[in-house]
């Protein structure tokens, strides 16, 4: 540290001599870019000796309460300071930051590395932003991230592709949190990295024989495959999982292929229920293999496959994703075995392939068979490749049950060990099979021995795995000589009610996951789909409601609640809409055109009424919830305040709605409100103004920081004190919208989970994120909310999966947070009441509620503490397992205590 420090102090010497021979009276940004992207980024140098380190400001609302300073260490040198003792929030510029102005620069397309070092201490945020962003129209640039510091120095470090050419003299660098506390930085470095790609995962190793893709020839059956649907019209409805079946009937090699049907009769369709609500029939249907190949730019590479069809003449899709890049190929199948090949010449650095049939043109069912499927680099003597497995003994651990999610503890895990042989000759496979537990902790391993006969498939069953036991496992299958598979499972009690606490925001695209999520108690969906516009698109027109009548329907024949969302307050026809400052603002994005449209408040809000009493009419039998409006106000989706709305505005429309439902339907439940975070000066304001009047709900939204959700209490109890000054002590609160993301096995590094507000949620790990689940389930519930609804119900592609829908991987494979969410439904129960927050030790945090006619204790320790357990209560583990202690050692992983009887 001492010897870095000297060197910085040499340096400042240099920069000081530049800024004597230039003749400059202070700093000047402009003059010292050439030199460095970030000036002053150790935080060194102050010439004036103000205190302050140059190149350095801080920026913020003027209200805030802060101060940067340069601080010296006890080693040798100086760091920056940045303390906040006075903060208001809910405005845009609700921030305390440091900064610079008009200093660095970036290209469009170029990587960047970014480098810092950090630490807090009392930061309430629990994270700090950096971004940069051009100060003229506040555009972003590509740079958005967000870290946790501890008390203790920690490096962080970030790598983002410039989205747009940034000049200098319209660059704002700013770091920055949203609370009181106090930041301390050192080292901070932004410079462009030319060669940098970001790594695609999981990655494929290429065997002795080349070919890249394990069971190529589908002897194990689908293991290592997916599929991929084109024609799609959302892209959050993806197929998320493999399509078709094997056919043991069929083979160009070895004894099985897989075999796609497309028909009339069982159609394969995915829905979505935002701003254009999509119902998709696919009858284009690819298998793609699961993880990439690494390419060697500018090598040559061949995918081939053999195929057959029900007739003659079936086009078939051959496809090669090249990082961003797809390139399509369009064949043909007939009705005897053939081998289709393409080649290309690497540009990426990885790439996966997909091989299916072309239904869209053909009214007749069609089924493509697919075998022996090979990825190979060719040499340049190479102009053939007959085809070759991976290795010619393979296997894999499969199970029976859909997502590997078990839903009878009492009888363990069931796994296959499926293993086949290609040999001539007999062959012995050996291996080990290894449990972890959602901590990461082995709980089971076996050594395995099988023999292998020529050309045969064998299977091992290993039943009655952890009997009794609950939660999340990895499974890894590890063969001598190969590489390792895992498995991710969860052994779940399933939840059996129809009304929960928990929904999604959203409903997935595919229907095998909605019984899946049921099963760990997200009961309720939140439905986009009755937008104005849909039901009545012409104002002499009648009210179709056709279009949410696909989505809503579809959800209620799941056995799905239905909470049904009013989310645009106009129709173009009906809306008081500036079109001229609209189109400026869109330009060209016609989805940003339209949404501003219908984002106006009507003309007639007499309209607007009939528009929510004729949807309430349609759906009184089967839905009994509506929520006025998505994000009123503080953003662009309804009455943004950027076009001169204001609260009267929203509550003019909810007390519209509010009235209009309760003339049809006296029951149904409205649910109104800014949704908003709980500390936001819009709900604030929507309280004080009396909105609560015109809802038996109120609505907020969270996406958390990646600090501890304790942080949080605050806010939510100061709302709920605002409510009950208002003369609305018992209305319940619903969280609309709470996002809390981590994905163990990211598809990409850097990996990002979406957009900034979901990127601000990010968990460093699933474990994370389960503990956080359940404290906000505890923190929240202490507020008074009765519902919460995680955002969201999407599915990303094959390979390309993110963390956004929370709870699964592909193919409905359960995240820690699945099994952790089970285990909370099971013991917050639909009748949930608060019933206080204990003090029974300083280091505690106790939040006692009422279920199901007994008593559930959530708690956790905020410093590690050994703690004798209450009498009469038992204890269960995060994920629900009993712990049959007197004394435990708490930590800050929430434990359940319940006591029956009450």
């Amino acid at each position: 540290m001492v010897a870095r420090h000297r060197d910085r102090a040499s340096t400042f010497r240099t920069w000081y001599v530049l800024v004597i021979l230039v003749g400059l009276a202070g700093w000047q940004a402009s003059s010292l870019l050439a030199m460095e992207s970030v000036f002053n980024g150790s935080f060194e140098q102050d010439s004036d000796g103000d205190g302050v380190p140059d190149g350095w400001r801080t920026a913020g609302r003027g209200t805030i309460v802060q101060r940067l300073e340069r601080v010296p260490l006890s080693e040798g040198g100086y760091v920056a300071r940045l303390t906040c003792t006075k903060f208001e929030g809910g405005f845009p510029d609700s921030h305390a930051m440091l900064c610079q102005l008009n200093v660095v620069s970036v290209k469009r397309g170029q990587w960047y590395r970014l480098r810092l070092r950090a630490r807090a201490e009392e930061l309430v945020a629990g994270s700090v932003s950096v971004a940069l962003v051009n100060y003229r129209n506040w555009t972003p640039t590509g740079l958005q991230e967000i870290f946790s510091p501890t008390s203790e120095w920690e490096s962080f470090e970030f790598y983002f592709r410039a989205t747009t050419d940034l000049p200098a003299e319209e660059s704002r660098f700013q770091i920055y949190f949203q609370s009181t506390g106090t930041l301390w930085l050192d080292d901070v470095e932004l410079t462009p990295v030319p060669d940098f790609r970001p790594r695609r995962l999981p990655q494929l190793a290429a065997s002795v024989d080349q070919n890249f893709l394990p069971n190529s020839s589908f002897e194990l059956g689908g293991f290592g495959w997916g599929s991929l649907g084109q024609g799609r019209t959302s892209w959050a409805a993806n197929l998320f999982r493999l399509e078709g079946e094997l056919d043991e009937s069929q083979a160009y090699h070895g004894r099985r292929s897989w075999k796609l049907t497309v028909s009339r009769e069982n159609r394969l369709l995915t829905y979505f229920d935002y701003f254009d609500p999509s119902v998709t029939e696919l009858r284009r249907i690819l298998v793609a293999h699961e993880g990439w190949v690494p390419l060697e730019p500018g090598k040559t590479y061949e995918f081939s496959a053999a195929v057959k069809a029900n007739r003659s003449a079936v086009p078939v899709i051959l496809q090669i994703k090249q990082d961003e890049r797809t390139r399509t190929w369009n064949l043909q199948a007939g009705s005897e075995w053939q081998r289709l090949s393409v080649r290309f010449t690497a540009e990426g650095a990885f790439a996966y392939g997909a091989i299916g049939l072309d239904a869209s043109n053909s009214d007749e069912d069609t089924t493509l068979w697919i075998d022996a499927v090979q990825f190979r680099c060719l040499s340049s003597q190479e102009s053939s490749l007959p085809y070759a497995p991976a290795r010619l003994v393979e296997s894999c651990m499969v199970t029976d049950q859909p997502g590997n999610i078990f839903t009878a503890p009492d009888r363990g895990l069931t796994l296959r060990l499926r293993a086949y042989n290609a040999d001539s000759k007999t062959q012995q496979l050996r291996g080990k099979l290894l449990i972890d537990d959602y901590r990461d902790r082995t709980v089971h391993t076996e050594t395995v021995a099988v023999e292998i006969p020529p050309d045969t498939r064998v299977e091992k069953v290993f039943d009655g795995l952890l009997v009794g036991k609950k939660g999340f496992y990895r499974i890894t299958w590890q063969p001598e000589g190969a590489p390792s598979q895992v498995l991710r499972a969860a052994l779940i009690e399933p939840y059996r009610e129809q009304d929960s606490v928990f929904g999604m925001n959203h409903a997935f695209p595919v229907d095998f996951l909605i019984p899946l999520a049921h099963q760990a108690g997200l009961r309720w969906w939140r439905d986009w789909s009755c937008q104005w516009r849909l039901v009545q698109p012409d104002s002499a027109a009648p009210f179709d409601f056709s279009i949410p009548d696909q989505q809503i329907h579809r959800v209620l024949a799941l056995n799905g609640e239905v909470l049904m969302l009013l989310p645009f307050p106009a129709t173009p026809w009906a809306a008081a809409a500036d079109l001229e400052r609209i189109a400026q603002e869109a330009q060209s994005n016609s989805y940003l055109k339209e949404r501003l449209v219908v984002a106006q408040k009507p003309k007639d809000i007499s309209a607007f009424g009939a528009y929510v009493r004729a949807a309430v009419t349609h759906y009184r039998d089967r839905v009994r919830c509506i929520e006025i409006l998505n994000e009123p106000l503080f953003t662009s989706y309804a009455l943004p305040n950027s076009y001169g709305w204001h609260v009267s505005d929203y509550i003019d429309l909810l007390r519209s709605a509010y009235q209009a439902i309760k003339e049809v339907h006296p029951n149904c439940l409205v649910v109104g409100g800014i949704a908003a975070p709980p500390e936001s000066r819009w709900v604030r304001d929507f309280i004080e103004a009396g909105g609560l009047a015109w809802c038996d709900v109120m609505n907020l939204h969270l996406y958390p920081h990646r600090g501890s959700p304790d942080a949080y209490e605050e806010a939510f109890l100061r709302c709920r004190d605002m409510m009950r000054q208002a003369g609305f002590a018992s209305k319940p609160i619903w969280v609309t919208e709470i996002g809390c993301y981590a994905d163990d096995d990211p598809p990409s590094l850097p990996f990002r989970v979406g957009d900034e507000a979901m990127n601000r949620s990010l968990r460093p790990s699933e474990w994370r994120a389960s503990i956080d689940l359940v404290k906000f389930a505890a923190v929240m519930g202490s507020a008074g909310v009765t519902k919460i609804f995680y955002h969201a119900g999407t599915c990303g592609p094959l390979n390309e999966n993110t963390a956004g829908n929370i709870f699964f991987e592909y193919g409905g494979c359960a995240r820690k947070m699945y099994a952790a969410q089970a285990s909370l439904a099971q013991f917050l129960g639909p009748d949930l009441v608060f019933q206080g927050k204990e003090s029974w030790h300083p280091s505690l945090q106790v939040y006692r509620f009422r279920s199901r006619g007994r008593e559930v204790v959530i708690l956790w320790a905020k410093k590690p503490l050994k703690w004798h357990v209450p009498a009469r209560y038992e204890v269960f583990d995060l994920m629900g397992n009993h712990l049959a202690l007197s004394e435990l050692t708490l930590d800050d992983e929430p434990v359940y205590l319940v006591r029956e009887g009450l």
